[in-house]
């Protein structure tokens, strides 16, 4: 009997071991092994507009050299007075600002490493660098620093700041920078398009506020709990690229479940909650099937105030109160979650790969529900795109066509055509030379090889270049060098 049982058990051991190899490594339970941590224990005042928080980040030293001192980006502080970049250009003041100039920043107690106080310095050209001296930090070993801070939050319609109806928390807690050839990145704040790059991280956070609050956030609710009219949140996302949240005492909250994924929709002011609720969980499916499935179990979209049509956030987005195209945001800010979320790209020298992509599965959608065409859309972005650079060509000589990085766009509108417009341009001339199934398939290639990694441009062609040939990669070139002929572009 031992004997029989010995056989069966050794079986079934191997069908096991059959089973899990043939699924492979969960990319998303292999990054939450390797990713960063951070804990965030924070509260919010809604008095003085003050977050008040402890952080806590276990960090791997990843690169290939030893480190004497890990640097933070702190995006708080862009909102400081006196900064040399004003957080938004001269021509979303108005919006950005509806109750006049507002001014935040972010201000430290103490910063401690492996529980020891240290002495931090402010760095950067915009005082947005915070840098922590440690111990030598050799390849792989891991190093673990507190810090306690104070964000002062200004009254702005932003990523970060207060209004009347809400309050949005996004890119508000100091963040490892980026480590490239063995040095990090300490790059500055342009307030021209998402100036941010960030690797995949885990996340628990904890927010203390008043219990007439709902709160709309990144991640799964663990834990909500209320004493002495407050409320306490607990977070938890693993594997994300950002953390957000959206605070509001305005919000009602719709949700749906769908493909095991909870959908939550928090509004205050939308018109038509359940279309706006319906186009996330659509797109969500749609992206399912054409790049590859979700991997979390939530994604929450919050309305609220902001001076752009929307901002996108590990399993989060913010979509703008009062845009006249709510579908097209939350369609497009869904995109996101696959495009930066799970593949993510430099936005600053690349945003074409991800604000393109997800304008043009905006596209992809829209055409498949019925509500445009896809040939509507093409013709609408091809007409916009082709009047901008006839424009350009009559006033300037050698007008540069080419994708840029961030800082090299005289202004908001060129990065808009540039990298949205002609962007979008790009993965539909694509899709109409490689035909709905092998453009689907290069995509969920692209998916599958770079979850939870930061996908160069190469990386991209040569997904789509593998499946649809190297005409594709050629196309990819030209328009990346501003080489495409845009006369044969049709009008």
């Amino acid at each position: 009997m031992k004997k029989i049982v010995s056989v069966l058990l050794s079986l079934l051991l191997i069908a096991t071991a059959v089973a899990f190899a043939a699924c492979g490594v969960n990319p998303i339970d292999k990054a939450t092994k390797n990713a960063d941590n951070y804990k965030i224990v924070a509260s919010y005042d809604e008095q003085s507009h003050i977050l008040s928080a402890t952080q806590t980040v276990t960090a791997t030293n990843r690169s290939e050299n030893s480190l004497k001192d890990l640097k933070f980006h702190i995006y708080a502080n862009a909102y400081r007075q006196g900064a040399a970049t004003p957080v938004v250009p001269a021509t979303y003041k108005s919006k950005a600002y509806p109750n006049g100039e507002s001014y935040g920043d972010i201000t430290f107690d103490y910063v401690k490493v492996n529980d020891k106080a240290v002495a931090y310095t402010i760095e950067g050209q915009d005082l947005d660098i915070l840098s922590v001296p440690i111990d030598e930090l050799f390849p792989d070993q891991k190093v673990t620093v507190e810090m306690t801070y104070e964000i002062q939050l200004a009254n702005i319609a932003h990523r970060l700041g207060y209004t009347d109806n809400a309050v949005n928390l996004g890119n508000f807690y100091p963040v490892l920078a980026q480590i490239e050839n063995g040095s990090f990145v300490c790059t500055p704040y342009y307030n021209v398009g998402d100036p941010y790059v960030t690797d995949a991280a885990n996340f628990d956070v904890t927010l203390t506020l008043p219990e007439n609050y709902l709160v709309a956030s990144s991640g799964d609710l663990i834990e909500a709990t209320q004493s002495n009219g407050n409320a306490t949140y607990n977070y938890k996302a693993n594997a994300i690229r950002d953390y957000a949240m959206v605070l509001s005492n305005k919000f009602k909250k719709l949700s749906q479940k769908v493909d095991e994924v909870q959908v939550n929709y928090y509004y205050y002011n939308d018109e038509a909650p359940e279309t706006s609720l319906a186009t996330a969980v659509g797109m969500l499916q749609y992206l399912n099937k054409t790049a590859g499935k979700y991997p979390y179990t939530t994604y929450t979209v919050a309305e609220t105030d902001f001076c752009y049509g929307g901002m996108e956030y590990g399993t989060f987005a913010m979509i703008t109160s009062g845009s006249q195209a709510y579908q097209e945001a939350v369609a497009h800010e869904t995109a996101h979650q696959w495009f930066y979320g799970l593949v993510g790209n430099n936005q600053i020298n690349n945003a074409w790969m991800d604000e393109g992509m997800a304008d043009f599965m905006t596209y992809m959608y829209l055409d498949k529900t019925g509500a445009v065409p896809l040939e509507n859309s093409i013709k609408a972005v091809t007409k916009t795109y082709v009047s901008y650079v006839d424009v350009l060509n009559h006033y300037y000589d050698n007008v540069d066509t080419s994708f840029r990085a961030l800082d090299s766009y005289k202004n908001d509108n060129e990065y808009v055509v540039f990298t949205y417009v002609k962007g979008s341009l790009l993965f539909g001339t694509i899709y109409e030379i490689m035909g709905e199934a092998k453009f689907n398939k290069a995509l969920q290639s692209y998916v599958n090889n770079y979850t939870c990694c930061i996908a160069s441009p190469q990386a991209m062609i040569d997904s789509f270049a593998s499946i649809g040939g190297q005409e594709i990669g050629k196309i990819f070139t030209d328009f990346i060098d501003g080489k495409e002929i845009v006369s044969q572009i049709t009008r």
